[in-house]
């Protein structure tokens, strides 16, 4: 199977003040194959934001390769890139800012066709209301205005719009944290009905780690930059290998009040990405890490043979648990 997206050891770097380079991406790689869903995880300023705008080119990389559908797009013109709009399209976390609010609901979702295709204006208005239908919105809503609809019908306007063209790759980018969890699970079914019946790629960027394990397929946990841990959903949330893994996930809250939580707590502050240590960027906050930890750079290995398994730390062969637990009942 050809992955919809592969990138190879991307970077992105910002000019700050004095001459000096904010690192925000250091040499991400990571592919997503069709029908796949991606959850990249990560604490405020880890680069999740920033991967997400860099693969379809809304920020152009610094350095690395990726590519589309096969293509490389790495250095593509603006105007080459507009053309791949269709294809691969992005929601954004704030649907109050994503639309214009002197535009109707309908023209709203229609716009993508009449930038991307060549439908007529019956066309287009046919479409855009078999799409409200699709993300479950009201005909009626279609000739309102963004200020008369809620959150999470903005949000599903979003969603319409970014299908519209049935593009090969979606990126999602915190599409649930300004709705309440209600709203957000029906998102969810919403984006788990659309992955089956359009077998697009997804990314989904998100912080809240319950939302993350439902709907991804394999997650990409990164930590100052950088991914520490690759693997397949199920096995991160069981068998976190890394020791920032292992400290994300027990901050997971279990559905059951009653459940015992058992904490990897961290102490210290993140690096700048201004100045990033030598070594193992995450050595500084680590509680078990050894001298080398602070001038090898760890590579992502196989975690205990499984090739779809892997974390960037020079301790996992040691075993899985490497943060003393902290338990609360």
């Amino acid at each position: 199977m050809t992955p919809v997206l592969q990138v190879e050891d991307l970077r992105k770097h910002f000019p700050a003040q004095g001459g000096r380079i904010v690192h925000a991406v250091n040499g991400v790689s990571f592919s997503i194959n069709p029908g796949e869903t991606l959850g990249v995880v990560g604490e405020s300023g880890s680069g999740k934001s920033t991967i997400g705008r860099a693969v379809i080119r809304l920020l152009k990389p610094t350095a690395g390769r990726v590519r589309f559908q096969g293509q490389d797009i790495t250095h593509l013109p603006e105007s080459a890139c507009r053309r791949l709009r269709a294809e691969m399209q992005m929601v954004f976390q704030d649907p109050w800012s994503a639309l214009n609010p002197r535009i109707r609901i309908g023209a709203l979702i229609a716009e993508p066709l009449l930038l991307h295709t060549k439908l007529s204006r019956a066309e287009r208005r046919d479409a855009a209301e078999d799409l409200a239908q699709r993300v479950r919105l009201t005909p009626e809503l279609l000739t309102r205005f963004p200020a008369e609809l809620s959150g999470g019908q903005l949000q599903r306007v979003c969603i319409a719009r970014a299908i519209a063209t049935r593009p090969k790759l979606i990126v999602l980018d915190e599409p649930t944290s300004s709705l309440d969890l209600s709203v957000r699970a029906g998102i969810l079914d919403l984006l788990a009905t659309l992955k089956a019946e359009t077998g697009a790629a997804m990314m989904f960027i998100s912080h809240d780690l319950g939302t993350v394990k439902l709907i991804s397929d394999r997650i990409m946990v990164l930590y100052l930059g950088g991914v520490v841990e690759y693997a397949p959903a199920a096995q991160v949330f069981a068998q976190p290998a890394h020791p920032y893994s292992q400290a994300l996930m027990s901050a997971h809250l279990p559905a059951d009040p009653e459940a015992v939580l058992r904490r990897h707590v961290l102490e210290g502050e993140i690096p700048s990405p201004i100045a990033l240590p030598p070594g193992c960027h995450f050595a500084s906050r680590c509680p078990v890490a050894a001298p080398a930890c602070s001038t090898m750079a760890p590579e992502l290995r196989a975690v205990r043979g499984e090739a779809t398994h892997q974390a960037a730390c020079l301790r996992i062969a040691e075993g899985a648990n490497l943060i003393p637990e902290v338990t609360h009942g």
